[in-house]
């Protein structure tokens, strides 16, 4: 079919796309449209599921969520929040500049530190050229959370970044992995660490009483892991290699931090579970 359109320099003739073609981009633009609809369905599913499920007097956990645009869309934040929904605690979001420290802490009855970006070399003396997708604002506002939430023994939970941050903390460093071929393959960010790999779980920590001793299998994706230990820094976890994949604080109440992401599928729930009952007990302390 053809249609013409009047000009200046006389009529313009056109065809019309093809009737398969036409078929073939609504069909695109429904599937589109019905794939969103799909996602704020369930979003606000989910919502309302948490809202439900949690009393309004459950424990209030601050979370430290990456800034990254997928953090701030959901994306890469939905599994703390049904690891904590599931356990009985209420979340509230904690990113940069939105709210005075103390005030927060004031708030709050623990602190889970989740993944994310790079911590600023700067922070711990390393080298400038192996860090990505710094943030030196969350940096400092975890560094001085960290310091408020063990002033007061308030429990804390660090995941995946969050063992770094917190062994920075105490003075600890961070060491790159991908310059090792085969650490890189086991923990980076890629098809290679879809594959669960052994750590050996040590005898005598915090996290042995929750998990177990000895050997299991855990997933983590990271190209960054803890350097040198922090004072008073207990490593719980290791890795071949050598690559430190949990770590805790003994003199705290609950102060333990994994490599790997307890809260990915199948959740280890004895880490939440154990995390809200401090957390339970720390507002109780605190008088809420």
């Amino acid at each position: 079919m053809t249609t013409t359109r009047p000009g200046r320099s006389g009529d313009r003739v056109w065809s019309d796309p093809p009737p398969k073609a036409k078929r073939r981009w609504k069909r695109l633009r429904l599937t589109a449209l019905g794939v969103v609809g799909l996602a704020v369905f369930g979003y606000g599913a989910f919502r309302a599921w948490q809202w439900a499920s949690v009393p309004r007097d459950a424990p209030l956990i601050g979370v430290s969520l990456d800034t990254a645009w997928h953090a701030r869309a959901g994306i890469t934040t939905v599994n703390y929040e049904v690891a904590l929904t599931r356990a009985g605690g209420r979340m509230l979001e904690l990113r940069p500049g939105e709210e005075n420290t103390e005030h927060i802490l004031n708030r709050i009855d623990a602190l889970l530190l989740t993944g994310g970006g790079d911590i600023d070399p700067d922070i711990f003396g390393g080298t400038p050229g192996d860090a990505k997708l710094i943030d030196r604002r969350r940096d400092e506002m975890e560094l001085a959370l960290i310091r408020g939430a063990l002033q007061r023994d308030m429990p804390i939970l660090g995941i995946c970044r969050g063992i770094q941050i917190l062994n920075v903390s105490q003075g600890g460093t961070v060491r790159d992995l991908s310059g090792d071929v085969e650490l890189a393959k086991t923990h980076g960010v890629g098809l290679g660490s879809m594959d669960a790999h052994p750590v050996e779980i040590a005898a005598g920590s915090k996290l042995a009483a929750l998990l177990g001793a000895g050997p299991r299998r855990a997933n983590s994706f990271h190209r960054q892991a803890v350097g040198r230990v922090g004072e008073g820094v207990r490593v719980a976890a290791t890795a071949p290699g050598g690559v430190v994949e949990a770590i805790e604080l003994p003199d705290q109440t609950f102060a333990i931090a994994t490599q790997w992401h307890p809260e990915i599928p199948p959740p280890q729930t004895a880490v939440f579970e154990a995390f809200l009952k401090e957390a339970r007990a720390y507002r109780q302390r605190a008088g809420r």
